[in-house]
């Protein structure tokens, strides 16, 4: 008898393991609320793009003041999301730990470079209505990469931005500001809260 409880004992044992360091490989920390917080600023740009400067590619709009407005949307929210990711892993007690960030970084960078360069073409060809489809395709690409290493959800968010970039390629150029409003506000509103309640915040 004593030997089928020591294989059954070794293979929960083995499966104990497995998922020890299956979750040693993911970027658990994502931070719900902070992704909502992104998903507010996000439309806040797109607010303040509607009301004050006009889009960066529309007719007459203050095109310098419209993409300062993005740049500076992305500057909050990058660091509302770090700030959460490193908070949410001190609250719950989940080292970040170099190896997995580094996994994280080779996800995200290659697609954030290839978004910098085609932002850069953009400007420099005057072709400022490809914005939306470039932003939201490479980002949507560097986040699917990035949740790799991370919970469901956020791969799930990165294919729904892909999605919102191909709604944006092929739709008139004056509805790239909603593209942004669903891709970059209401996705992170609707993802981030689906992670806080059901990831611990």
């Amino acid at each position: 008898m004593s030997e089928p409880l020591s294989v059954e004992a070794a293979r929960e044992n083995l499966l104990y393991i497995r998922r020890t360091l299956e979750a040693a490989g993911q970027l658990t920390a994502v931070p719900g609320k902070h992704l909502m917080g992104a998903g507010l600023v996000a439309l806040a740009g797109v607010a303040v793009n509607v009301l004050m400067t006009g889009a960066p590619w529309s007719q007459g709009a203050s095109a310098g003041a419209a993409l300062d407005t993005w740049g500076l949307v992305l500057c909050v929210a990058l660091a509302l999301v770090s700030h959460g990711i490193w908070r949410k892993a001190k609250h719950t007690h989940t080292p970040l730990q170099a190896p997995l960030v580094r996994k994280l970084l080779w996800g995200l960078c290659p697609a954030l470079f290839v978004g910098g360069i085609l932002t850069h073409l953009a400007l420099r060809t005057q072709s400022l209505d490809l914005l939306p489809t470039i932003w939201l395709g490479c980002y949507g690409a560097a986040v699917t990469n990035g949740g790799l290493v991370s919970v469901p959800p956020v791969r799930y968010l990165g294919l729904c931005l892909l999605a919102a970039a191909a709604g944006s390629a092929v739709a008139p150029p004056g509805m790239g500001l909603t593209w942004l409003a669903v891709g970059f506000g209401w996705l992170h509103l609707v993802f981030g809260a689906y992670i806080a309640w059901r990831h611990n915040g």
